[in-house]
């Protein structure tokens, strides 16, 4: 039997929602996270509530597979296809038939091979190595990755179509240190299934060591904790985490992500760092629910005096948006670059209006989407001051026709779907999208 999904957290639940809405569906499903979040588990979840329950589950470890043997782990090989090949094998494929097929680390799949994979998902058929017969199958595909898979299309190293058959179905997985409730659920379900192994007393969590797990941040997620669980258990009768905790397991990371530049082996421009600055400065905010002192506040995150956050907090007009704007119902900077990246990703992608990106260099189009996200911060009512070029000038010197607004439009509701965004939210953004169209189609008619 699979582990069971332990939690209760509004993020835990909020996957589980998506996970469950899309469970009873055959549409392709890619499900995101760090390591060791659990979207192993995520995937038997779908599987074992899915028609394909009865069917096999075949996971395969996209990493672990040797180069050269890729293309006969996916799709099999007849006997005598190259020197060991000494008998008819099936591959992962194959196996899968009537079930699901797990791509777990899909990010590692060789370039040569992407264009193959891609056309025996399309089709749901396929050639062993040495074969010329085509065989069917009919297999639901799941696909997991650590990796930021846009990031890598960006840079050629994973097809850009490939990557749009895949994220049918976009699940993010939470990480543990955004769901700090599921701490003592899921310690009390590891002290167990390790107590009982171990042939021990199922210890107990006091309060002190509850919190003392509740302040780190866990960088190795759900599967670390059972790692410094079990640790525990091993060297003491009672839980001690003392010398096993790393020592800055009493400050939480803010997780700020990084944004690099195309400088980073050596420097960055007065007004990238200006950038970098303001970004994260927001993001610590957002992270601390803009509060700017005291426990937890912004200034602790960063490892700041109150007063000199206060300083630059002013110095760069960053002021707390109102909690009725667009920017903060949507989730803030990060889900709002988040929509940015995936709708421009899809357009890229298409057939049609991926005219406009087709001469564009992976800088142009990074470029592009970095003005992109600050120009949809400020114009949804967040902090984020937009300094770029005009973007509906930039636009109104395209040859933009109405038939590409409505691929757009078509490209934009798939994004909101994507991104689980409410009916009320979807409405009031489509408002304020549609106000754009005569800057950008008016002078075609």
């Amino acid at each position: 039997m699979p582990s069971p999904i332990i939690g209760n957290s509004p993020a835990l639940l909020q996957c589980l929602h998506r996970v469950d809405a899309v469970a009873p569906t055959d549409a392709t499903v890619l499900i995101l996270g760090e390591s060791g979040v659990g979207k192993e588990l995520v995937a038997r979840r779908i599987h074992d509530n899915s028609r394909r329950a009865n069917g096999p589950l075949v996971v395969v470890n996209c990493a672990a597979i040797p180069r050269d043997l890729c293309e006969s782990e996916f799709f099999g090989h007849v006997k005598g296809a190259f020197s060991g090949a000494t008998r008819d094998r099936k591959g992962r494929l194959e196996s899968a038939h009537r079930g699901t097929l797990l791509l777990d680390e899909v990010g590692e799949i060789p370039p040569e091979l992407q264009a193959k994979l891609l056309r025996a998902l399309q089709q749901m058929s396929f050639e062993r190595v040495g074969d010329d017969q085509t065989r069917q199958v009919d297999v639901r595909v799941i696909a997991a990755t650590n990796r930021p898979l846009l990031d890598e299309v960006s840079s050629g190293r994973f097809r850009r179509d490939l990557y749009y058959r895949l994220s049918t179905f976009p699940i993010e997985v939470p990480p543990l240190r955004q769901r700090p409730e599921d701490i003592a659920p899921l310690a009390a379900h590891f002290l167990l299934d390790i107590a009982t192994k171990l042939r021990r007393k199922v210890p107990r969590l006091s309060m002190a060591q509850l919190k003392r797990l509740r302040a780190y941040d866990w960088p190795g997620n759900v599967r670390e904790l059972r790692n410094v669980l079990e640790r525990s258990v091993i060297l003491a009768q009672e839980p001690d985490f003392s010398g096993i905790l790393p020592v800055s397991a009493e400050m939480p990371s803010m997780g700020v992500p990084r944004e690099p530049t195309q400088h980073d082996e050596g420097y960055i421009t007065a007004a990238e760092f200006l950038t970098f600055e303001r970004n994260n400065l927001i993001a610590a905010l957002e992270a601390a629910n803009w509060r700017v002192s005291g426990s937890g506040g912004a200034a602790e995150l960063l490892g700041m005096n109150p007063s000199t956050l206060a300083s630059r907090l002013k110095a760069l007009e960053i002021t707390r948006p109102e909690t009725q704007s667009l920017y903060v119902r949507l989730g803030g900077r990060a889900r709002i670059a988040g929509l940015a990246r995936d709708l421009l990703g899809r357009m890229q992608a298409d057939q049609q209006v991926g005219r406009f990106w087709r001469q564009r260099s992976t800088a142009g189009i990074r470029q592009e989407e970095k003005l992109l996200v600050a120009f949809l911060c400020s114009a949804l009512g967040g902090p984020s001051r937009y300094e770029g070029r005009d973007m509906l000038a930039v636009h109104a010197n395209l040859d933009i026709n109405s038939s590409d607004w409505s691929v757009f439009i078509q490209h934009l509701n798939h994004t909101l779907d994507a991104l689980a965004v409410g009916s009320g939210l979807r409405v009031e953004l489509r408002h304020a999208v549609d106000g754009l169209r005569d800057f950008i189609v008016a002078k075609k008619r």
